[in-house]
């Protein structure tokens, strides 16, 4: 399949993003950016799945731009180091971050001081992806279903084992937006990393567990742990034999971590513009579709104003939630 070049997809995008009488439509190639390699600072260790996605934009993005694009990991304080650093950098589109649910919409409702703003000290430059969780379930429970896991949950409530990797992250919000549309209870065992979390749930130690596709799939395949459901409205094209929450009793489930790239404050238009552009480009190119699928990434882009109004979205529900259940970090 041939890709229409990088000129025609501008003028499309822009087309359709309803701007080209703003800007013209030779501004981004007349512009010299980049002219020097690109900094991407990524908020966790390597070898997770922000780490992975991170990774595979940052190749595509040193093709399109004609500059090296590096992954600088800085993991700690629940993504704070990395995104005090993304704000206090010079805005000339050499520093970059990943956009993540984390950092942008949970944290700052639970940590009493992360370091930054997250709704005014970054530009929104383009959301990208989303990246489900499955909740599986240890085969000693008996449970084979979704419906049959809630159940026991009303049926015994607080002893449904529902382990995470801490308060605030996306795979206790999963059982916290469950708790609260079901009025169940869960007995969410909190754990330091996803690493552990999957020691304790093949042993039996927890009952079950939102995981990343890539960190449970081969446990799952290997029948040593079973999958229930996806956390998507729809199913996953890698893997369209789990079911989905949705589907199975609470339609409008929908709990993901959304991924996209931003940068400091202030951004220059032009520079955003052609980051958004290029970044379009690397996600919709077929070429890349089978690794995103076999991560459990689905492309779900959205422009830079379009973003922006998602995380202010996002921050309110995901605040609403957190206060009304009370939670805080230990």
């Amino acid at each position: 399949m041939k890709l229409p070049s990088i000129k025609t997809i501008r003028r499309r995008t822009l087309l359709e993003y309803g701007c080209l009488s703003l800007v013209p439509i030779n501004a981004v190639s007349q512009s010299n950016y980049p002219s020097k390699p690109i900094r991407l600072i990524v908020q966790f260790v390597p070898g997770g799945n922000v780490d992975t996605f991170a990774r595979l934009l940052a190749t595509r993005l040193s093709i399109k731009l004609g500059q090296p694009v590096s992954v600088d990991n800085r993991g700690g304080a629940n993504g704070a180091i990395a995104y005090q650093a993304l704000a206090s950098s010079p805005k000339d589109g050499y520093t970059l971050g990943i956009g993540h649910i984390a950092q942008l919409a949970l944290n700052p409702h639970f940590l009493k001081n992360v370091g930054y703003k997250p709704l005014t000290d970054f530009t929104s430059i383009v959301r990208l992806v989303d990246a489900p969780n499955v909740l599986a379930v240890h085969p000693s429970t008996d449970v084979k279903t979704f419906k049959e896991f809630m159940a026991l949950a009303k049926h015994k409530p607080g002893q449904v084992t529902l382990g995470h990797a801490g308060v605030g992250t996306v795979g206790h919000l999963s059982g916290a937006w469950l708790e609260k549309e079901a009025g169940v209870d869960f007995l969410q065992v909190p754990y330091k990393g996803s690493g552990q979390i999957l020691n304790d749930l093949l042993s039996g130690q927890v009952m079950a567990s939102f995981g990343s596709l890539p960190s449970y799939m081969p446990s799952i395949e290997a029948g040593k742990l079973r999958a229930i459901a996806v956390t998507t409205s729809k199913r996953l094209p890698g893997y369209p034999e789990i079911p989905t929450i949705s589907e199975s009793g609470y339609p409008g489930y929908h709990v993901v971590a959304w991924l996209g790239l931003i940068g400091p404050a202030g951004l220059p238009y032009e520079i955003s513009n052609s980051l958004e552009l290029a970044a379009l480009e690397v996600i919709s190119d077929p070429k890349n579709k089978t690794t995103l699928d076999l991560n459990g990434f689905l492309p779900n882009p959205a422009n830079s104003k379009e973003f922006t109004a998602f995380v202010k979205s996002e921050y309110a529900s995901w605040g609403k939630i957190i206060t009304e259940r009370g939670y805080t970090a230990e």
